[in-house]
């Protein structure tokens, strides 16, 4: 039976990724992580529907304890072969107008989190050769005015999936990275109820349509799989294209 924890698992990605892997792995037990205990209630009775199992246990992943309090909440799932740390926030502020407390926040959330919960998952994922998915985006490769703190703790969570994937592959652990681009998610829904805001970005997408929660869990879910088994220190982009277009909207090309 397949044994997961999602963190940030309450709505958007983590709600996908948590979905797909119980519609994926019949029987199988998930630990889901959030702040918002009702919205986790829900997401847990939607998995247990699809006949798995779902423990819920909500807290802040910027406090060290509640991480390691979750390192006790493996032995309820019986082991652990993947574990998704999706939890994220998106705080914006140019650079010469950033709090310290926001800029401490993002890193918090983005980098010591994810750090601290594989730590805390290490030797369960040993004894399974695992997999830790971190979920980081586009903004960790582009920089993306005015999320000076979300990009640069975005680009230090790609290098930790990197280093860990380096120290800890000897043991059997692979970890990998997957980076949405414009994704509707209920954190990002405002942007797009501004007028315009829609159809413009869909203009800038190859594909012609801005990412679904379920286009990121998809691509969680191939990582934790049998199938990327000889796959570490990867970062998947999953952007309909986005980022492969700073020379295609450059003025003066004849065609």
């Amino acid at each position: 039976l397949m044994k997961v924890i999602v963190t940030g698992a309450a709505q958007g990605i983590g709600r996908a990724i948590a979905l797909k892997i119980a519609k994926d792995y019949q029987g199988a037990k998930l630990l889901l992580t959030d702040l918002n205990q009702v919205s986790l209630d829900v997401v847990a009775n939607e998995v247990s529907e699809l006949g798995c199992r779902a423990y819920v246990k909500a807290g802040d992943l910027t406090d060290p304890i509640f991480i390691e309090g979750l390192s006790a909440e493996i032995s309820n799932l019986g082991g652990l072969d993947a574990v998704a740390s999706n939890a994220g926030i998106a705080l914006h502020s140019p650079l010469l107008n950033l709090s310290l407390e926001m800029w401490e926040k993002n890193f918090a959330l983005h980098v010591r989190a994810p750090w601290l919960l594989a730590k805390a998952c290490h030797a369960a994922l040993k004894a399974s050769q695992g997999a830790f998915i971190i979920t980081a985006s586009v903004s960790g490769t582009h920089p993306t005015p005015p999320g000076g703190a979300y990009s640069s703790s975005k680009a230090a969570a790609l290098m930790l999936a990197k280093q860990m994937a380096v120290e800890w592959g000897p043991d059997g652990i692979r970890v990998n990275t997957v980076s949405p681009g414009m994704t509707l998610t209920p954190m990002t829904h405002s942007a797009y109820t501004q007028p315009g805001v829609m159809a413009q970005r869909e203009s800038r997408i190859p594909l012609r349509r801005i990412g679904q929660p379920e286009d990121i869990a998809k691509a969680v879910a191939f990582l934790m799989s049998p199938e990327a088994h000889y796959i570490t220190g990867a970062d998947i982009v999953v952007d309909g294209g986005l980022t492969q277009t700073l020379m295609a909207y450059n003025p003066g090309w004849k065609t």
